[in-house]
């Protein structure tokens, strides 16, 4: 049954039977007593320090009245539980309707754990019912009593809601942590927010940064100087994490936990978006057409993104300017243009293109979110159909698997239009070998590219182990088609492990060098892959550095600092190719990170380290404090190198700036200053510094490191040293003057005058103990009269010590000075005392203007005292009678006066006192006003002076002497009315008697008309011959000026006022001085109705690549007449690709928006960023009013070149090693700015070296060659030239593969301008060619060697074999140029010709010098028969034989630019009766062999002629005797030849004839010369020879053969070259009388 509450009355009803009586109903009562519980108990539980704690039977004990029960049978059930905490049984939360007994609370096995800590005492509770088995208590409420920690923190952390890209204040309300104990908290941020950073504002007294702070603190958040500022991203939510401890007293005690006076947590930040970024464009492509055709605009073409995140791209706005070249349609429209669509419309391919007009061109599109707007210019190129494949990556399959090919493996792009990506069809020709092409599971030969999009395409493999197979196709577009391949690769399964990784060791570089990465340092491997497979992609590259390969191909490393590798193989690392190149400086570590593939798995993430070894040593060192006197050591506590690359090398340390106030000494040897120390006596502490015991505050020294076996130095640091000063030194008087006061005066005293020193003691320190001064006393300022005997340095040196002078007018006072410890010697200080007399320099009248205010000067009103010290004396006036017309004010700053009673003499220096007139209305044309003051400058004063001021009309100090002529303001073309506020002239009436104005009136009188407008007078216009008006007329209707609406800013007409009587016309007075003649200036306002004009008709700039340069009026000039240029606004609506456009102030800014001022005042710069490529901007210029206009400025990039204007030959005369190079042979110029040109040898000299000072240089600048120091030495004399390959260079450009050629002059004399007849021989002898000089400094005989011979003739020499033979001269010296044996046969064709060049190439050689190369040049003229002479006689040949002679011995030589000509002996006229074919008249058919040797020379006189060399004779008479009897053996020997050989019918060729040095010129000076001998069987004829190809020898162009044709037509000149009457009859019989027979390349002409 259920448990009774209450007292219970049961009772049952019975009967008694006894027998068979039975009684009547009986009731027997039962009273069932209520079971009482009793709280004996329920005291609540107070909690202080603490978060747990046990109930116990203190708190809580119940018993039950009535009946026994023990304290485990009393149970207590949980009704609610509490809020502030939890119970606990056994560690167990309770829960509601949870229990526990009263055997648990003896056993303080019940307890009350607190949630938390409360920041103020707080109240907790719980109810509970008391049950057992017999009763069920009412419910009872049980209180626990919570008192708050002082240490406990409440924190308010309600986050922040704030607008993208503002900055919001972070109040009391949103953060704020306190305690019962404290309110000063540091916030420490331990993560900083991501977009955005915390800034402290209004901290004036701090040094710190108070951007991007880490810190903060209660009392910036309570002064509202936190703030967190947005960085404008689109982000839309922020944090940043936070510990927030207490300061100062945050705990009660020493023995509080640290963790109840900090608490961390997370400040969360809401971000609202807002439409603040421009649609910036993703995809810039050209868009290509087919010519004439049409084609979709997708975003494939054209795309823009809007960077603001709540933001659909697809709601982006296009809108098109004019296109030159076609037209923008709709897809389903093409007869309507389009101007305006969506990028949804670009999406949906809705946009078509319609190509006509020209192949390229470019239109403007305009981009609009609907708030921002942006532009930039579409290009379009029409070309012919054409179809190519975009993207061809192959496919990658498992063995014996299948995957897709999509888009991403294979895609081509077209020009035509394309509505549907299936019109793009791919035909397979040539299906894969070993696997098979699949189209929705069905093998096909054909697929479109819309199943590629879809990913419709298999290819599967036949499981075989090739691992390569490929597929070819054919690509039809409509009509176009289109061969390509493409390559499957099979894999493994075991290729999809990833490769392992052997060696990732950390590399070692030397600081701006580099280094190999090897396979030691970086290896992975693959079971079945080969190291060029394995490939290494950058995914983070090197911060400090940059990774380049060598490639085999090309022969140089690629890959630069802007340009790295991004990939590489293992086959490269194992081949040595990877290095990595240290860049930046002061780095110590440096690192990369790569992803590594064998094609198929990829092993992300891998990071290389690299150590960098430092170029400088690194040397930390601290500052330090000692006493003065003392000493420190230098440990490492001080002086240490921080890198562990250099740990056990023991440096040397150099002392490069010994202390000032100190030495560095070894404690082993002290007092011996030391210069330089190591490393290991510095960590042996045997170096110290000794201070000098000086009264220095600070010193410092300066170390370095250079270790010149590791040539390596570190930088230069210094060590700054504070001394903690001793005090031991007394003061020192250092001034001490006669102090001069004025009688009865206050006197500060100054340093100046009075002043103390000490080294090691503050001015503070320094006490003055005096005597009382005998004509005075001495006091502070701040209480003059009182008498003081003590004061110090630190009260004079503030300005606080005063004399105050009573008495006699000279004295003075002891004094002593004191620094605590040491003492001065006493002295005495003088004092002496003048009277200060004042003096009234100026006092002039004031003339003044009516009604107008003009300030005092000192011209006017001037004191002065005899005070010297005018700094420090103030002048005053005071008035003591004010004027009457007007009052004395003082002019503020904002021009607003004030009246003046007092003032200085400073003031009116400084313009601020003035006399301001007020009484207008009662004064005439003039007034006088004056005002009494007094002066005074303690302790002297002035008795009253009075100052006067002049009020008149005269006075024109302004720009009127009338009472208003202000001028007017008038706007562009319209009007302004001229009232009496602007034009009064009324005052001239105050010329006159009063009585007398009524009867007069002021007229005015236009002089000068106005330049821009009119004035009008009513109806009517001022005219020159209407000028006049009245001042009724200003006053009652005013006058009016009408702007012409020009472009004028300045106007103005000159008029003349008079008093004219009202009973007269109005007339100009005679008398001018009754007239008052003025201007009347109008300023006019501009009005905007002028739009700008571009004045520059091609807007563009040259700019030297790499360089600035700065925009001027020549390149872009925008005039506007309505505004000035500062308000011609330039907009750069797309920038240029090639540089940025900035200001001068900030290159390194860009800019969008300049002025034309700017532009004008070379503020605006093209920054151009180092490419070739020339740009354009595209801009707007607009007023403000009117419609921009929109133009490109062109901005073309000129290349900085270096151009070689020298590089001639360098010679060196034979004989010598040494020639110095010049600016004449090698010289450069560069249009870059930088002008130092460098020279870099690539190819050093293989014969000799290029020196410098005498050491050997690879390198050499231009001013070495201008300043002639640089020199080339031949170290090898077997060559008889050099050369070297160098590059020149600036630090802008460069030039390289140039050659300098060097050549060995020899060391010989020869002949210009030589000329010699075709058909002759000539003798070469010294005057020709001599090396003479080069035998006699080599006491050798020179040798010539040929190595080019003549191209029309040949060089002979006797021949050593045969005697009277000539053999080619290959080889001959000196001596045989002496002896006159080598001789020059010359034979050419000079048909038509006047002149013919030609040469032979020859090397000089002789003993120990080298050997030397030249050419011969000479020149050959025709044959001047007439001119030969008669060596021969007709008659008696003999006797020609007879006066043979040879030369003997050696010619003598004049200079070599002396010349000679030859003077013959005896000339002969011209032949006569000369056939067609050059032969005279005969019937003989038979001809007579005419035979002349080389040793018949005709004996002739030189002489100089002309300075040309000509022919030099033989002229030894003695020789004849020898010769005679040989010449006639000999001429009897020949005779039988030539008989033999006409028998034998040989025709063999003759010798031409010997002409002795041979002549200049075959002129009619020179001498007759011998026919040339010809075949005696064939007319004498002229065959030229037809050149159907080039020319007939190289030699030809070689040595420059100009044919000069002859100008007149051809004559006869053949010579007669037989005599046919000399032949002897008996050889009549033996010649040919019948034509021989023709021979291969023989024709009859």
């Amino acid at each position: 049954h259920e448990l009774q509450s209450a007292n219970v009355t049961e009772m049952f009803m019975f009967t008694v039977n006894i027998g068979s009586m039975t009684s009547e109903e009986l009731v027997f009562p039962i009273v069932v007593e209520w079971v009482k519980f009793k709280l004996l108990k329920n005291n609540p539980l107070e909690i202080d320090k603490g978060k747990k704690q046990a109930l116990t039977s203190e708190n809580l004990h119940a018993v039950l009245e009535g009946a026994r029960i023990s304290e485990s049978g009393l149970h207590y059930r949980s009704v609610t539980v509490p809020k502030r905490g939890q119970l606990l049984l056994n560690g167990e939360i309770l829960k509601q309707n949870s229990s526990f007994s009263q055997k648990d609370i003896s056993a303080r096995k019940v307890e009350y754990e607190l949630i938390g800590k409360p920041h103020e005492d707080i109240e907790d509770a719980f109810s509970f019912q008391l049950f057992s088995k017999q009763a069920v208590s009412r419910i009872h409420n049980f209180h626990v009593l919570i008192k708050a920690d002082v240490n406990t923190i409440s924190l308010i952390n309600k986050g922040l809601v704030l607008i993208e890209g503002e900055g919001e204040l972070i109040t009391q309300a949103e953060l704020y942590a306190e305690t019962l104990n404290t309110k000063n908290f540091l916030y420490t941020i331990t993560q900083s927010p991501r977009f955005g950073k915390l800034k402290r504002i209004n901290r004036s007294d701090s040094t710190d940064s108070n951007d991007n702070i880490t810190t903060f603190t209660n009392e910036d958040i309570i002064g509202q100087r936190l703030m967190y500022m947005h960085d404008d991203s689109e982000s839309t939510h922020d944090e940043f994490m936070f510990v927030a401890a207490a300061t100062g007293g945050a705990a009660d005690n020493s023995k509080a936990d640290l963790n109840s006076v900090s608490v961390a947590g997370t400040f969360t930040i809401t971000i609202q978006l807002r439409n603040d970024e421009k649609p910036v464009r993703v995809v810039d492509h050209v868009f290509h057409v087919v010519r004439n055709g049409q084609r979709l605009v997708t975003t494939e073409d054209l795309r823009y993104h809007d960077p603001d995140s709540d933001f659909n791209d697809a709601q982006l706005l296009y809108t098109r300017r004019g296109i030159q070249n076609g037209d923008l349609v709709l897809v389903n429209d093409t007869s309507e243009k389009l101007f305006q669509f969506s990028q949804a419309d670009l999406e949906q391919k809705r946009v078509l293109f319609v190509h006509h007009g020209a192949d390229s061109g470019r239109f403007v599109l305009f981009v609009t979110d609907g708030k921002h707007y942006t532009s930039s210019l579409l290009e379009v190129s029409a070309s012919d159909p054409y179809v190519r494949i975009a993207n061809n990556t192959g496919l990658l399959v498992q063995k014996g698997q299948e995957k897709s090919l999509t888009t991403a493996n294979l895609s081509v792009n077209t020009n035509l239009f394309i509505a549907d990506e299936s019109e793009i069809s791919y035909r397979v020709f040539l299906p894969p070998k070993h696997g098979a092409l699949y189209l929705n599971d069905i093998q096909a030969e054909s697929f479109t590219q819309n199943d590629l999009k879809n990913g419709h395409v298999v290819y599967r493999h036949d499981n075989s182990n090739n691992l390569v197979d490929k597929f070819n196709f054919t690509i039809k577009v409509k009509h176009v088609l289109l061969d390509g391949g493409a390559t499957v690769r099979i894999y493994l399964e075991s290729h999809q492990r990833a490769p392992t990784v052997i060696h990732n060791s950390n590399l070692l570089v030397d600081e701006g060098k580099p280094v190999k990465i090897s396979k030691k340092s970086l290896q992975v491997t693959h079971e079945d892959n080969l190291p060029s497979e394995i490939i290494y992609k950058v995914k983070i590259a090197p911060a400090h550095g940059y990774l380049r390969r060598f490639s085999e191909a090309e022969g140089y490393y690629v890959g630069t600092e802007h340009k790295p590798v991004q990939y590489f193989t293992q086959q490269d690392l194992n081949d040595g190719s990877i290095q990595y190149v240290q860049v930046r400086a002061n780095q110590l570590r440096d690192s990369f990170t790569v992803d590594i593939s064998n094609g198929v798995v990829e092993l992300p993430g891998i990071l290389i380290r690299i150590d960098i070894i430092p170029k400088l040593i690194p040397v930390e060192v601290h500052n330090f404090t000692i006493r003065e006197g003392a000493s420190k050591a230098l440990t490492e506590d001080f002086i240490k190198v921080t890198s562990s690359h250099f740990a056990e090398l023991n440096f040397e340390y150099s002392v490069t700036e010994k202390p000032k106030h100190g030495h560095i000494e070894n404690s082993r040897f002290p007092g011996l200053p030391l210069l330089s120390f190591t490393r290991q006596q510095v960590e042996q502490e045997f170096i110290y510094y000794i201070h000098d015991d000086s009264e220095s505050l600070q010193d410092n020294f300066s170390i370095m490191i250079n270790d010149t076996q590791l040539r390596k130095e570190s930088l230069l640091r210094t060590i700054f040293i504070n001394i903690t000063s001793v005090n031991d030194e007394p003061p020192t008087i250092v001034a001490n003057k006669i102090f001069k006061v004025w009688v009865g005066s206050v006197t500060e005293i100054t340093k100046n005058d009075l002043n103390a020193e000490d080294k090691d003691s503050s001015p503070g320190e320094l006490v003055y103990s005096v005597t009382p001064p005998s004509n005075g006393h001495l006091a502070l300022k701040s209480s003059p009269n009182k008498h003081i005997l003590n004061f110090t340095q630190h009260h004079i040196n503030n300005g606080q010590l005063v004399f105050v002078h009573n008495g006699a007018m000279s004295g003075g006072f002891n004094f002593q000075v004191t620094d605590g410890l040491n003492f001065a010697p006493r002295q005495i200080f003088s004092i002496t005392a003048g009277a200060l007399v004042i003096n009234m320099e100026e006092n002039n009248d004031l003339r003044i203007f009516p009604g107008t205010l003009k300030r005092i000067k000192p011209e006017h009103l001037k004191a002065a005292t005899n005070d010297e010290n005018t700094g420090n004396r103030t002048i005053t006036y005071t008035l003591v009678s004010f004027p009457k017309l007007g009052k004395v004010v003082k002019v503020e700053t904002d021009n607003m006066t004030t009246e003046a009673t007092n003032f200085t003499q400073s003031m009116i220096n400084e313009g601020l006192i003035a006399y301001k007139h007020t009484h207008t209305d009662t004064i005439s044309w003039s007034a006088e006003d004056s005002f009494q003051f007094i002066v005074f400058s303690p302790p002297a004063s002035l008795e009253p002076q009075d100052f006067h001021v002049i009020i008149s009309y005269d006075n024109t100090g302004r720009s009127s002497c009338l009472l208003a002529n202000t001028g007017a303001i008038v706007t562009e073309g319209e009007r302004i009315l001229i009232d009496k506020f602007k034009l009064d002239a009324s005052n001239l009436m105050v010329k006159l008697p009063e009585s007398k104005r009524s009867l007069y009136e002021v007229w005015y009188q236009v002089i000068a008309l106005p330049n821009h407008g009119v004035i009008i007078v009513g109806e009517r216009n001022i005219t020159d011959q209407k000028p006049y008006f009245s001042q009724f007329i200003v006053n009652k209707y005013g006058i009016t000026y009408l702007h012409d609406d020009s472009e004028s800013l300045q106007d103005n007409f000159t008029f003349a006022a008079w008093l004219n009587l009202k009973s007269k016309a109005a007339s100009r007075p005679l008398n001018d001085t009754e007239v008052v003649q003025e201007m009347f200036n109008i300023t006019i306002t501009p009005v905007n109705d002028q739009p700008p004009e571009l004045r520059t008709k091609a807007p563009n700039l040259k700019v030297l690549q790499g360089y600035n340069a700065a925009l001027n009026s020549d390149h872009i000039s925008v005039l506007d007449l309505d505004n000035l240029p500062e308000e011609i606004q330039y907009n750069i609506i797309s920038g240029p690709n090639n540089g940025y456009v900035a200001t001068a102030e900030n290159l390194n800014l860009s800019i969008k928006h300049f002025t034309q001022a700017d532009i004008n005042n070379g503020n605006i710069w093209f920054v151009q960023d180092g490419s070739s490529s020339s740009g354009v901007f595209y801009f707007s210029v607009t007023d403000g009013e009117h419609r921009p206009l929109y133009k490109l400025f062109n901005l073309e990039v000129i290349p900085i070149t270096i151009t070689l204007i020298n590089n001639s030959q360098l010679e060196i005369q034979q004989g010598q090693s040494i020639s110095t190079i010049t600016s004449e042979h090698l010289a450069a110029e560069t249009n870059g700015k930088i002008t130092v040109i460098n020279y870099k040898i690539t190819s050093p000299p293989k014969f000799g070296h290029l020196m410098i000072e005498n050491k050997s240089v690879i390198s050499f600048q231009q001013e070495d060659l201008v300043k002639r120091h640089l020199t080339y030495h031949m170290t090898n004399l077997s060559a008889s030239q050099d050369s070297f390959e160098f590059t020149v260079l600036t630090s802008e450009s460069n030039v390289s593969e140039q050659v300098v050629n060097i050549t060995v002059r020899p060391l010989l004399k020869m002949a210009k301008d030589f000329k010699i007849p075709t058909g002759t021989t000539c003798q070469l002898g010294t005057t020709i060619l001599d090396a003479s000089k080069l035998a006699n400094q080599t006491t050798s005989n020179p040798k010539f060697e040929v190595k080019l011979f003549p191209f029309y003739g040949r060089l002979v020499i006797p021949s050593h074999t045969f005697r009277g033979r000539r053999e080619v001269a290959k080889i001959f010296t000196q001596k045989d140029i002496e002896l006159g044996l080598l001789l020059l046969e010359v034979e050419a064709n000079m048909t038509g010709l006047d002149l013919l060049n030609d040469s032979f190439t020859f090397v000089l050689t002789a003993d120990n010098v080298q050997p030397a190369e030249d050419t011969f040049l000479y020149s050959i003229i025709p044959f001047n028969g007439s001119k030969v002479q008669n060596i021969t006689s007709n008659e008696n040949p003999s006797l020609s034989n007879s006066r043979m002679s040879t030369t003997s011995g050696q010619l003598h030589l004049g200079t070599q630019t002396e010349v000679y000509t030859l003077t013959p002996t005896k000339t002969v006229p011209r032949w006569r009766n000369k056939s067609h074919w050059g032969n005279q008249k005969s019937n003989t058919s038979a001809f007579v062999l005419d035979v002349t040797l080389a040793s018949f020379a005709q004996q002739t006189t030189a002489q100089p002629l002309n300075g040309k060399p000509v022919a030099q004779p033989i002229q030894d008479p003695n020789s004849l005797q020898i010769i005679l009897p040989l010449a006639f053996l000999a001429l009897l020997l020949i005779s039988i030849i030539i008989v033999v050989v006409l028998m034998k019918r040989k025709n063999k060729p003759k010798h031409k004839p010997l002409i002795s040095n041979c002549p200049n010129n075959g002129g009619t000076n020179s001498p007759t010369f011998r026919p040339v001998e010809r075949s005696p069987t064939v007319p004498a004829v002229t065959v030229t020879r037809l050149n159907t190809g080039g020319p007939s020898s190289p030699s030809t162009i070689e040595r420059h053969n100009h044919m000069v044709k002859t100008s007149t037509s051809s004559k006869e000149t053949s010579t007669l070259l037989y005599n046919s009457n000399q032949i002897d009859a008996e050889m009549v019989q033996h010649c040919r009388t019948t034509h021989p027979t023709l021979r291969h390349n023989q024709y009859w002409v």
